[in-house]
């Protein structure tokens, strides 16, 4: 008999604990409650404490848990949501009730039980619970579900020597929606942090196609929480061989499943193919093969059957399903432009993929197309100059989003910020910080939609006659999100680094400047990449700077461009390298791709870039472009 052992996914940031601190501290603070704890709702279908406050001394309580084997240290998973033997638990019932759109009351998503038992069962028996209860002479017990949006990410748990009233548990649900909003965003930043540095390992593994696949798979496993993941690529006869997996520390299911099998998961026996009879209700060939030839875009299952078969028998697979816990499977096909190259399979405990997982996983799927087109250019091509020109037009895409998301993604951390630190505002500061909520949600949906600009990494961009100046304003708004200017030609303005630092950026664009003839998205990030490497090197200087934007008409078939700034500066010996891949004069941060990218962009349009610059006396960037 093989008995799974869950593994604890206790990875929250620093941000979101100490949140999450505040929020307990001020359920018990203004309630008058005994205790209060907030627990987060993991991939694994988990209810992990993440803070706790309580009233009666530390050893006390510590003593009193300790005899009744109750452990609610931060870290440890309280119940499971789809375990029977929890289902009565109160926080179950409170965030399960949601889930099935069962309330107490109209309008009231709250349970209270004067039993501390149904708080603890069945980490402990009843008489254990009551003798509990009655030492700390606890009156009440409350469970509030944290939901956003239709998705329940967690529970407030609290009690009390009182009782709840109607408007305490109007408070209690007032400060879950501040919870849920922290634990969506820390969980949606996490991702959006995990899915760049997928991106930034593709391109310094761009040669290797198999560690492409397994980065991927590692990544929405370890990084994203799944409890398993695999990719299989479209290959010659249509064939769809698995060429990577990761399952989330259950090796000992994998290994019982292939020896009742005969085969491994990879191998030259593990493959399915579309134009076969026998594999059509395989749910990998029906993602391909879609609907009147058109591919889906997911394509998902109740039944890890329908991934496995006809390899693995109904009987065997439904034993592993439930072995591994797993509600549902995806099966999201990849892109190159618009052929079909492989399909990215990921198992989660949850009933279901919500919205935002199938843009994140679609997203994670056409970073494997990425990965494999560049691998196979990188064989097939002769010139090593040549394959980074395709690869630094083609992964463009990508990478602009990726920064797009990081301005929404960086509003949203000082957002919770400020959180952190609500306990010392007013009621009135408080209202405004809770009405902020609805903005964070905004922003939450604009990296959703800048996510689906991923899913497409391929997709040609569109040359036309673009205005220069437009896209340097573009470039600093991207840079500098609380800038804000209209369009004059000649402008400065101060902008606020850091507590001690200022930075000048000054704006000196000609008027009426002929077009030049590109993709506007690629010009603004070629000129996003060299000012963010100006505002890096005032920044270093730890002082006050200038940052300087010049645009004016340098003969009657060319533009130029000027971006100077009065930083750190770069060494002579280091002037010749700033250009080439891999090459970052900060270390340990940064893939020293943007400037490699820049100039061949640039030189791609028939263009050049000169830089100028001596240590402690600033750099200068001398772009010059083609007029259409």
């Amino acid at each position: 008999m093989l008995h799974l052992n869950r593994k604890q996914h206790t990875r929250v940031s620093p941000r979101l604990q100490s949140v999450l601190q505040q929020i307990v501290d001020d359920v018990v603070n203004r309630l008058g409650c005994l205790g209060a704890l907030a627990a987060t709702v993991e991939n694994d279908m988990g209810l992990y404490v993440r803070a706790s406050a309580f009233t009666v001394p530390n050893g006390r309580l510590q003593q009193i848990f300790a005899q009744s084997h109750v452990n609610l240290d931060p870290g440890q998973a309280l119940m499971y949501l789809n375990d029977a033997r929890h289902r009565y638990n109160l926080g179950v019932s409170a965030v399960n009730g949601v889930s099935a759109n069962i309330l107490q009351q109209p309008g009231q998503q709250h349970l209270v039980s004067e039993r501390l038992y149904d708080l603890l069962r069945p980490l402990t028996d009843r008489a254990t619970a009551d003798e509990i209860q009655r030492e700390l002479n606890i009156t009440q017990v409350i469970a509030v579900p944290l939901v956003i949006q239709n998705e329940v990410v967690g529970a407030i748990m609290a009690l009390t020597q009182d009782t709840f009233t109607r408007r305490d548990g109007d408070f209690l649900e007032a400060f879950g929606n501040l919870a849920a909003a922290a634990i969506q965003n820390n969980y949606r930043l996490a991702a959006m942090e995990s899915l760049e540095r997928v991106i930034f390992a593709l391109q310094a593994r761009m040669t290797d196609e198999t560690q492409v696949l397994q980065s991927v798979v590692d990544a929405v496993v370890q990084e994203l929480g799944y409890e398993g993941a695999m990719v299989a690529t479209l290959e010659n006869g249509n064939a769809l061989p698995v060429r990577a997996y990761a399952l989330d520390d259950t090796p000992q299911i994998l290994a019982h499943l292939e020896r009742k099998a005969g085969m491994s998961l990879i191998s030259s026996k593990s493959v399915v193919f579309l134009d076969k009879p026998r594999f059509q209700a395989n749910l990998s060939v029906r993602a391909v093969k879609g609907i009147d030839g058109r591919p889906q875009k997911f394509l998902t299952s109740d039944h890890l059957y329908d991934l496995l078969r006809p390899y693995v028998s109904k009987a065997l697979a439904d034993f592993a399903q439930r072995m591994l816990g797993i509600r549902q499977v995806i099966a999201v096909p990849f892109f190159v432009e618009d052929e079909v190259v492989g399909n990215l399979f990921v198992a989660s405990r949850r009933d279901h993929f919500s919205a935002w997982e199938t843009s994140l996983l679609t997203t994670f799927g056409q970073q494997a197309a990425a990965g494999i087109r560049n691998a196979r250019l990188y064989r097939e091509a002769e010139e090593q100059r040549h394959i980074a020109s395709l690869f630094g037009r083609m992964a463009f895409s990508a990478t602009a989003a990726v920064h797009g998301l990081g301005n929404h993604l960086s509003l949203i951390s000082t957002y919770l910020q400020l959180l952190q630190s609500a306990n010392n505002l007013s009621d009135s500061k408080q209202s405004e910080l809770a009405a902020i909520n609805a903005k964070m949600v905004d922003r939450v949906e604009k990296s959703m939609q800048l996510l689906d600009s991923l899913h497409e990494p391929w997709h040609q961009t569109v040359d036309k006659a673009v205005e220069v100046n437009a896209c340097l304003r573009r470039a600093v708004r991207d840079l500098f999100p609380e800038w804000r200017l209209g369009e004059k030609a000649v402008a400065e303005t101060n902008i606020s680094l850091t507590n001690d630092t200022t930075l000048m950026l000054r704006l000196d664009l000609a008027d009426d400047l002929p077009a030049v003839h590109t993709a506007p998205d690629m010009l603004s990030e070629a000129f996003r990449v060299i000012l963010k490497n100006g505002y890096e090197a005032i920044l270093g200087q730890n002082k006050a700077g200038t940052l300087s934007i010049t645009s004016r008409l340098q003969s009657p078939t060319r533009l130029q461009i000027l971006v100077r700034d009065s930083g750190v500066g770069i060494c002579q010996e280091d002037l010749p390298h700033i250009f080439e891949m891999g090459w970052s004069t900060k270390e340990g941060t940064g893939m020293g791709f943007g400037l490699f990218w820049t100039r061949d962009f640039i030189q791609g349009l028939g263009g050049s870039i000169y830089v100028d610059s001596k240590p402690g006396h600033g750099t200068t960037f001398d772009i010059s472009l083609p007029i259409t």
